[in-house]
């Protein structure tokens, strides 16, 4: 790095074959003395780290090692987009093996997880670093290096893209994001200021991670109907809806659903799920205030079901339900949203004569953080100039994007990135600088870091896959005839 400008790297989230350990370097020179002034956005764990080949391992997360350690780089700050653990939990890992964190920023719903997991972790107060929380709108300075914060609609509370500008060039760092602006209790993506500054924006760092979805991304406002109409049209009075821990998202939308049919609540999960109403009760969510007097409300399933009545909704993560719940199953219906988790659910409901509606009959019911290739054309329409750089997806997806993008209009950076490859973004262009093998660094029992080439890992560890290459293909060319239908073969 010579040339004043920006220089951008992924580090994870444009991975080989898998979707994790998300991690973004930003460095800007300055022409008196070399100057550099780096940040790094977000700093996620890699969720196949038993298929990395390390004997002990517990974690596998990016390799920021020079960054944290070689001060030329000056590294400011770590911006989190949000508090999911595949754009987080690599800080704790780097803590437990001893490094030092500058500054990290972020929402004050990341800052409560955060915090909680520094305990769970036993990280001393001492070793934690600084946090300082970020909003809307707000703007840090760092030299002449400007981070603008923009909110993004996710599955979970402050998520955030940023706006990164230096030297007249401005970059669009997306973060996980959608185009819904009817999140409930969230702000939705900042559709307003980026029509503003549409026309500034030179470069698009954006999520891809469901690129091959048609149309745009479920709206919270959709899938919150979308429950409610099945229920009045089967007529069910008894109702078990499952939502992903993380994603507390669905756990308002199906809590607004049974407040909407009058269906009191029971919450029932796993240690994780309770984990996170901690963390939205923290955050100041209250689902026995907001149901006043229409419905009851329970935290857990109370020892005598005569307290829910006839008509109640159980929402949480639980895999089975004991024999009680299932009295009277032709009143009865189950929701089940991902498609490998609750599977052992829907075998119990299906022995038990339970309805059972999966993600499989109705796609909507499993929410959606991600955008899809239509809230990239309507993104598109206010930021016609930037070049687009995709990540959070496996390479072999971008590879396969390549035709559907030209067909879309897109302008994607050539060639497309992966871990490790160095860009300078320029004004008048952009250069491929560097394209080095990317590591991992994976953490041992004994607190160790080993540092371990990015491979495949598709057919090994915990997580096997998490892309299919041939459905991906299979979506690509069904969207890409419906658009050469549309616009032609131009």
């Amino acid at each position: 790095m010579q040339d004043t400008g920006l220089y951008w790297r992924p580090l994870g989230g444009n991975n080989i074959d898998q979707i994790s350990g998300h991690c973004y370097q930003y460095t800007c020179v300055e022409q008196e003395g070399n100057k550099k002034t780096s940040i790094i956005i977000d700093l996620g764990k890699f969720d196949n780290y038993q298929a990395v080949g390390v004997d002990n391992a517990i974690a596998a997360v990016p390799d920021v090692v020079n960054l944290l350690t070689d001060k030329s780089f000056n590294l400011k700050a770590i911006f989190l987009t949000h508090s999911h653990p595949d754009h987080l939990n690599g800080l704790f890992h780097y803590l437990r093996a001893g490094y030092k964190l500058p500054t990290l920023y972020g929402g004050k719903y990341t800052k409560i997880v955060l915090d909680d997991m520094y305990d769970y972790f036993a990280i001393p107060m001492k070793n934690r670093p600084k946090f300082v929380v970020i909003k809307d709108g707000d703007v840090r300075r760092f030299g002449r290096l400007k981070i603008e914060v923009l909110s993004s609609s996710h599955t979970c509370f402050d998520a955030y893209g940023f706006l990164i500008s230096f030297n007249k060039v401005t970059v669009y760092h997306s973060g996980d994001m959608k185009v819904d602006n009817s999140t409930f209790f969230k702000k939705p993506t900042n559709i307003k200021r980026l029509k503003q500054v549409g026309k500034k924006v030179n470069y698009v760092v954006g999520d891809f991670c469901e690129i091959d979805h048609d149309g745009i991304a479920y709206r919270e406002c959709d899938v919150y109907k979308k429950i409610v109409d099945y229920v009045k049209h089967l007529r069910k009075k008894k109702i078990y809806m499952t939502v992903y821990p993380t994603h507390v998202e669905m756990y308002i939308v199906a809590f607004l659903a049974a407040l909407k049919l009058k269906l009191s609540v029971a919450f029932h999960g796993d240690d994780d799920f309770y984990t996170y109403m901690r963390y939205l009760k923290k955050y100041g969510m209250d689902f026995a205030k907001l149901a006043g007097n229409r419905i009851k409300v329970f935290e857990k399933i109370p020892d005598n079901l005569n307290e829910l009545g006839n008509r109640w909704a159980i929402i949480g993560s639980y895999r089975k339900l004991e024999e009680q719940y299932w009295v009277n199953p032709k009143e009865a219906l189950l929701f089940v949203t991902a498609r490998s988790r609750f599977m052992q659910l829907k075998k119990q409901a299906d022995a038990k004569g339970v309805k059972a509606i999966s993600v499989s009959d109705e796609p909507m019911l499993r929410g959606a953080g991600h955008a899809f290739i239509g809230d990239w054309q309507i993104l598109q329409q206010y930021i016609k100039k930037a070049v687009y750089i995709p990540t959070h997806c496996p390479n072999f997806v971008l590879d396969s994007f390549c035709e559907l993008g030209r067909l879309a209009g897109f302008n994607l950076i050539n060639p497309l990135p992966h871990n490790n490859m160095l860009y300078f973004f320029g004004v008048g262009g952009y250069k491929l600088l560097e394209e080095d093998k990317a590591f991992w660094q994976v953490l041992t029992k004994d607190g160790k870091m080993v540092k371990v080439l990015q491979c495949p890992t598709a057919g090994h560890g915990t997580i096997r896959n998490t892309y299919s290459r041939r459905r991906t293909m299979q979506q690509f060319k069904i969207i890409e005839h419906k658009m050469e239908k549309k616009y032609g073969n131009c």
